[in-house]
Protein backbone atom coordinates (compact mmCIF):
# COMPACT_ATOMS: atom_id res chain seq x y z
CA UNK A 1 0.00 0.00 0.00
CA UNK A 2 2.86 2.38 0.93
CA UNK A 3 4.79 1.52 -2.06
CA UNK A 4 1.66 2.18 -4.45
CA UNK A 5 1.08 5.39 -2.68
CA UNK A 6 4.94 6.52 -2.94
CA UNK A 7 4.21 5.51 -6.84
CA UNK A 8 1.33 8.17 -7.17
CA UNK A 9 3.11 10.90 -5.60
CA UNK A 10 6.49 10.90 -7.52
CA UNK A 11 5.41 9.93 -11.18
CA UNK A 12 3.96 13.38 -11.58
CA UNK A 13 6.58 14.97 -10.18
CA UNK A 14 9.28 12.68 -12.46
CA UNK A 15 7.01 13.43 -15.08
CA UNK A 16 6.97 17.21 -14.90
CA UNK A 17 10.98 16.53 -14.87
CA UNK A 18 11.00 14.85 -18.23
CA UNK A 19 9.02 17.59 -19.83
CA UNK A 20 10.91 20.11 -18.52
CA UNK A 21 14.25 18.42 -20.25
CA UNK A 22 15.49 18.16 -23.59
CA UNK A 23 16.89 14.74 -25.08
CA UNK A 24 20.36 15.55 -23.80
CA UNK A 25 18.60 15.91 -20.18
CA UNK A 26 19.46 19.49 -20.26
CA UNK A 27 16.37 21.70 -19.39
CA UNK A 28 15.21 23.96 -22.52
CA UNK A 29 14.33 27.32 -21.86
CA UNK A 30 12.87 29.74 -24.41
CA UNK A 31 14.87 32.35 -25.77
CA UNK A 32 12.21 34.80 -24.40
CA UNK A 33 12.39 33.25 -20.76
CA UNK A 34 16.86 33.82 -20.97
CA UNK A 35 18.21 35.54 -18.43
CA UNK A 36 20.43 37.43 -20.41
CA UNK A 37 17.56 38.32 -23.40
CA UNK A 38 15.53 39.66 -20.29
CA UNK A 39 18.16 41.74 -19.33
CA UNK A 40 19.29 42.70 -22.79
CA UNK A 41 15.29 44.30 -22.90
CA UNK A 42 15.77 45.69 -19.71
CA UNK A 43 19.06 47.54 -20.95
CA UNK A 44 17.55 48.59 -24.12
CA UNK A 45 14.69 50.40 -22.10
CA UNK A 46 16.98 52.07 -20.19
CA UNK A 47 18.85 53.50 -23.39
CA UNK A 48 22.00 51.80 -22.60
CA UNK A 49 22.45 50.41 -26.20
CA UNK A 50 26.48 49.22 -26.18
CA UNK A 51 25.23 46.68 -22.76
CA UNK A 52 21.94 45.42 -24.42
CA UNK A 53 23.68 44.49 -27.70
CA UNK A 54 26.14 42.28 -25.40
CA UNK A 55 23.66 40.56 -24.26
CA UNK A 56 21.58 39.92 -27.05
CA UNK A 57 24.89 38.80 -28.84
CA UNK A 58 25.32 36.58 -25.64
CA UNK A 59 21.97 34.63 -26.16
CA UNK A 60 23.23 33.84 -29.82
CA UNK A 61 26.27 32.22 -28.88
CA UNK A 62 24.50 30.40 -26.25
CA UNK A 63 21.61 29.03 -27.87
CA UNK A 64 21.19 27.19 -31.72
CA UNK A 65 18.23 28.96 -32.66
CA UNK A 66 17.62 32.73 -31.43
CA UNK A 67 15.87 34.72 -33.76
CA UNK A 68 14.49 37.45 -31.77
CA UNK A 69 17.95 38.39 -30.41
CA UNK A 70 19.11 38.56 -34.17
CA UNK A 71 16.17 40.77 -35.05
CA UNK A 72 17.21 42.93 -31.90
CA UNK A 73 21.24 42.81 -32.40
CA UNK A 74 20.16 43.52 -36.23
CA UNK A 75 18.27 46.61 -35.51
CA UNK A 76 20.69 48.06 -32.87
CA UNK A 77 23.68 47.65 -35.25
CA UNK A 78 21.59 49.21 -37.98
CA UNK A 79 19.97 52.38 -36.27
CA UNK A 80 22.31 52.97 -33.38
CA UNK A 81 26.11 51.19 -34.33
CA UNK A 82 25.58 52.34 -38.07
CA UNK A 83 27.09 49.06 -38.96
CA UNK A 84 24.90 47.52 -41.98
CA UNK A 85 27.36 45.10 -42.55
CA UNK A 86 26.54 43.57 -38.87
CA UNK A 87 22.74 44.44 -39.70
CA UNK A 88 22.58 42.87 -42.38
CA UNK A 89 23.97 39.80 -41.49
CA UNK A 90 21.31 39.55 -38.00
CA UNK A 91 18.77 40.69 -39.64
CA UNK A 92 18.99 37.50 -42.76
CA UNK A 93 19.17 35.14 -40.02
CA UNK A 94 16.39 36.04 -38.36
CA UNK A 95 14.69 35.26 -41.77
CA UNK A 96 15.80 32.03 -41.84
CA UNK A 97 14.33 31.13 -38.54
CA UNK A 98 11.44 32.92 -39.50
CA UNK A 99 10.93 33.19 -43.23
CA UNK A 100 6.81 33.46 -42.78
CA UNK A 101 6.69 35.62 -39.54
CA UNK A 102 4.39 38.90 -39.53
CA UNK A 103 7.76 40.86 -39.17
CA UNK A 104 9.42 39.16 -42.03
CA UNK A 105 8.28 42.14 -44.76
CA UNK A 106 9.57 44.85 -42.44
CA UNK A 107 13.18 42.90 -42.25
CA UNK A 108 13.27 42.61 -45.51
CA UNK A 109 12.94 46.23 -45.64
CA UNK A 110 15.15 46.96 -43.00
CA UNK A 111 17.71 44.78 -45.33
CA UNK A 112 17.17 46.98 -48.48
CA UNK A 113 18.07 50.30 -45.76
CA UNK A 114 20.65 48.70 -44.40
CA UNK A 115 22.23 47.89 -47.97
CA UNK A 116 21.51 51.56 -48.80
CA UNK A 117 22.90 52.63 -45.90
CA UNK A 118 26.43 50.51 -46.92
CA UNK A 119 26.57 52.05 -50.40
CA UNK A 120 26.52 55.55 -48.89
CA UNK A 121 29.46 54.85 -46.89
CA UNK A 122 31.49 53.91 -49.56
CA UNK A 123 34.25 56.45 -50.52
CA UNK A 124 32.84 59.72 -51.89
CA UNK A 125 29.43 58.64 -51.64
CA UNK A 126 29.10 57.71 -55.42
CA UNK A 127 25.77 57.50 -57.16
CA UNK A 128 24.22 59.17 -53.74
CA UNK A 129 21.44 60.68 -55.35
CA UNK A 130 20.74 57.27 -57.86
CA UNK A 131 20.14 55.01 -54.45
CA UNK A 132 16.29 55.36 -53.77
CA UNK A 133 15.74 54.06 -57.35
CA UNK A 134 18.85 52.34 -58.28
CA UNK A 135 19.90 48.93 -57.08
CA UNK A 136 22.88 48.51 -56.21
CA UNK A 137 23.78 45.17 -58.33
CA UNK A 138 22.10 46.67 -61.17
CA UNK A 139 24.52 49.34 -60.85
CA UNK A 140 27.66 46.90 -60.97
CA UNK A 141 26.52 45.18 -63.85
CA UNK A 142 26.02 48.78 -65.33
CA UNK A 143 29.40 49.59 -64.71
CA UNK A 144 31.10 45.87 -65.69
CA UNK A 145 29.25 45.97 -69.06
CA UNK A 146 31.00 49.13 -69.99
CA UNK A 147 34.33 48.02 -68.85
CA UNK A 148 33.67 45.47 -71.66
CA UNK A 149 32.76 47.49 -73.86
CA UNK A 150 35.88 49.61 -73.09
CA UNK A 151 38.13 46.83 -73.55
CA UNK A 152 36.65 45.48 -76.96
CA UNK A 153 36.73 49.34 -78.46
CA UNK A 154 41.07 49.01 -77.35
CA UNK A 155 41.30 45.86 -78.74
CA UNK A 156 40.01 47.43 -82.54
CA UNK A 157 41.74 50.43 -81.84
CA UNK A 158 45.06 48.66 -81.65
CA UNK A 159 43.98 46.04 -84.66
CA UNK A 160 44.27 48.98 -86.85
CA UNK A 161 47.41 50.65 -85.70
CA UNK A 162 48.96 47.52 -86.54
CA UNK A 163 47.21 47.37 -90.06
CA UNK A 164 48.01 50.76 -90.29
CA UNK A 165 51.85 50.16 -89.52
CA UNK A 166 52.08 47.36 -92.26
CA UNK A 167 50.66 49.65 -94.46
CA UNK A 168 53.57 51.60 -93.78
CA UNK A 169 56.11 49.18 -93.94
CA UNK A 170 54.89 47.79 -97.20
CA UNK A 171 55.21 51.10 -98.78
CA UNK A 172 59.02 51.49 -97.70
CA UNK A 173 59.62 47.83 -99.63
CA UNK A 174 58.31 48.97 -102.86
CA UNK A 175 60.56 49.37 -105.68
CA UNK A 176 61.14 53.08 -106.47
CA UNK A 177 59.38 53.49 -110.16
CA UNK A 178 61.50 54.74 -112.83
CA UNK A 179 59.06 57.97 -113.73
CA UNK A 180 61.76 60.20 -113.25
CA UNK A 181 63.86 58.99 -116.05
CA UNK A 182 61.08 58.44 -118.04
CA UNK A 183 60.36 61.78 -118.55
CA UNK A 184 63.79 62.80 -119.02
CA UNK A 185 63.66 60.61 -121.91
CA UNK A 186 60.72 61.52 -123.42
CA UNK A 187 61.00 65.22 -122.76
CA UNK A 188 61.14 67.66 -126.06
CA UNK A 189 64.23 69.43 -126.26
CA UNK A 190 62.03 72.55 -125.98
CA UNK A 191 61.23 71.27 -122.25
CA UNK A 192 64.15 69.99 -120.76
CA UNK A 193 63.91 69.06 -117.31
CA UNK A 194 65.15 71.87 -114.69
CA UNK A 195 68.35 71.66 -113.52
CA UNK A 196 70.15 73.75 -111.22
CA UNK A 197 73.37 73.72 -109.07
CA UNK A 198 71.34 72.42 -106.08
CA UNK A 199 69.75 69.71 -107.88
CA UNK A 200 71.20 66.25 -108.83
CA UNK A 201 69.77 63.77 -111.64
CA UNK A 202 71.30 60.89 -111.87
CA UNK A 203 70.96 57.81 -115.03
CA UNK A 204 71.69 55.29 -113.24
CA UNK A 205 68.76 54.35 -110.41
CA UNK A 206 71.62 52.41 -108.44
CA UNK A 207 73.44 55.51 -107.45
CA UNK A 208 71.63 57.86 -104.86
CA UNK A 209 70.18 60.89 -105.69
CA UNK A 210 69.90 63.65 -103.29
CA UNK A 211 67.94 67.31 -103.44
CA UNK A 212 68.50 71.15 -102.40
CA UNK A 213 65.45 72.39 -100.39
CA UNK A 214 64.53 75.64 -102.34
CA UNK A 215 62.02 78.00 -101.03
CA UNK A 216 58.34 76.99 -101.15
CA UNK A 217 59.27 73.29 -101.62
CA UNK A 218 57.30 70.72 -99.58
CA UNK A 219 57.41 66.90 -99.59
CA UNK A 220 54.47 66.23 -102.08
CA UNK A 221 56.14 68.85 -104.68
CA UNK A 222 59.39 67.11 -104.32
CA UNK A 223 57.90 63.81 -104.64
CA UNK A 224 56.15 65.26 -108.06
CA UNK A 225 59.20 66.68 -109.29
CA UNK A 226 61.10 63.13 -108.90
CA UNK A 227 58.23 60.71 -109.45
CA UNK A 228 55.23 62.34 -111.58
CA UNK A 229 52.66 62.79 -108.71
CA UNK A 230 52.52 63.90 -105.19
CA UNK A 231 51.75 60.42 -103.41
CA UNK A 232 55.13 59.33 -102.62
CA UNK A 233 55.82 62.18 -100.42
CA UNK A 234 55.66 59.54 -97.34
CA UNK A 235 58.75 57.81 -98.99
CA UNK A 236 60.93 60.92 -98.94
CA UNK A 237 60.36 61.61 -95.39
CA UNK A 238 61.03 58.30 -94.30
CA UNK A 239 64.58 58.03 -96.03
CA UNK A 240 65.53 61.65 -94.34
CA UNK A 241 63.63 60.39 -90.85
CA UNK A 242 67.40 61.24 -89.07
CA UNK A 243 66.93 64.99 -91.02
CA UNK A 244 63.34 65.73 -90.02
CA UNK A 245 61.45 66.14 -87.11
CA UNK A 246 58.01 66.07 -89.06
CA UNK A 247 56.57 66.15 -92.50
CA UNK A 248 56.65 69.79 -92.93
CA UNK A 249 60.08 70.13 -91.31
CA UNK A 250 61.82 71.96 -94.48
CA UNK A 251 64.37 74.13 -94.42
CA UNK A 252 65.75 75.87 -97.27
CA UNK A 253 69.20 74.77 -98.15
CA UNK A 254 69.00 71.59 -96.27
CA UNK A 255 69.88 68.33 -98.36
CA UNK A 256 67.14 65.55 -98.70
CA UNK A 257 67.91 61.96 -99.76
CA UNK A 258 65.57 60.79 -102.75
CA UNK A 259 64.66 57.19 -102.68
Amino acid sequence: MFRHLATCILLPIVLGLLSACGPSGVEVVSEANERQYQLALDYKNQGRVEEALSAFLRVIDARRDAPESHLEAGYIYLRSMKDPIRAIYHLERYLQFKPQSPQAPQVRQLIETAQKEFARQLPARPYQGELDRIDLMELVKTLKQENDSLKRDLVAAEQRVNQLENVVAQAQRLPTPQVASAATTNASPRQPLPTTASTSQPNSESEPRSYTVQAGDTLSTISRRFYGTSSRYIEIYQANRDRLASENALRVGQELRIP
